[in-house]
């Protein structure tokens, strides 16, 4: 599945193109705030990108800015761009109590408004227990899934992804923290094989668990969106 969105990501981002930012108005602009908390590190990551449209990106100039904050921690986002994508990111030390309100500020030039509390707060995090890494299971039989989590009044959701497998997901409602991905839930890639792959073949899928936290864009925006998730994953390998 990862290639094959990899794939997808390509045909789309081919077609994605830069503008600077002086010739868009704030209210003209599409904004995306991500916060990731990973398992194994206390750290959040942060990442804003803006556009016009789809496939339009913008990169701010001279004297703008988007910083993120949170737990009395700071930072000033870095410019990166790969793939026709231009974005901006960086990382929170130590930001990963669940319940903490993260911020994302862009300021402009004077000539623009600035738009400086889009507001976010954090999830609890999740540590898969089961599967385990390396583990095999066959597509004819059940996947336990478990996980570590403090209370939470938030739903989770297991996905999961390979190259020889469509990928599939189940929600978790708030307070469970174990389902089993039924037998045959992972059904083998059909149509024309990748050269070289055998649909039929062992391959490794990634059990990913992500709990999502949905916040508050600052109003100056025209629209778009402000998450904040935390994920575990674990690499198996899905046989016949």
């Amino acid at each position: 599945m990862k290639r094959i969105v990899v794939g997808a990501m390509v045909l789309v981002l081919a077609g994605c193109s830069t503008v600077q930012s002086k010739d868009v108005r704030t209210s003209g602009i599409t904004a995306t705030y991500v916060v990731t908390l990973p398992e194994t590190t206390d750290v959040a990551d942060v990442s804003a990108s803006y556009r016009v449209g789809t496939l339009t990106f913008i990169e701010l100039g001279d004297g703008e800015s988007v910083t993120s904050s949170g737990g009395g921690k700071d930072v000033k986002l870095k410019h990166h761009k790969s793939a026709g994508v231009t974005d901006y990111d960086g990382q929170l030390d130590g930001v990963v109590t669940a319940g903490t309100e993260v911020t994302f500020s862009l300021t402009r030039g004077s000539g623009d408004d600035s738009a400086p509390k889009s507001t976010v707060k954090l999830p609890e995090r999740v540590k898969l227990t089961s599967p385990q890494t390396g583990t095999t299971y066959s597509r004819r039989a059940a996947i336990p899934v478990r996980f570590d989590s403090g209370p939470s009044d938030q739903s989770s959701l297991v996905s999961w992804a390979g190259d020889c497998i469509q990928a599939g997901s189940l929600q978790l409602e708030p307070g469970r923290t174990e389902v089993s991905i039924p037998p045959g839930s992972l059904h083998p890639i059909t149509g024309t094989p990748t050269p070289g792959r055998n649909p039929t073949t062992t391959c490794q899928v990634t059990v990913m668990l992500t709990r999502r936290t949905e916040g508050t864009l600052d109003g100056a925006f025209k629209d778009g969106s402000i998450t904040a998730q935390s994920e575990s994953s674990r690499q198996i390998n899905s046989a016949p």
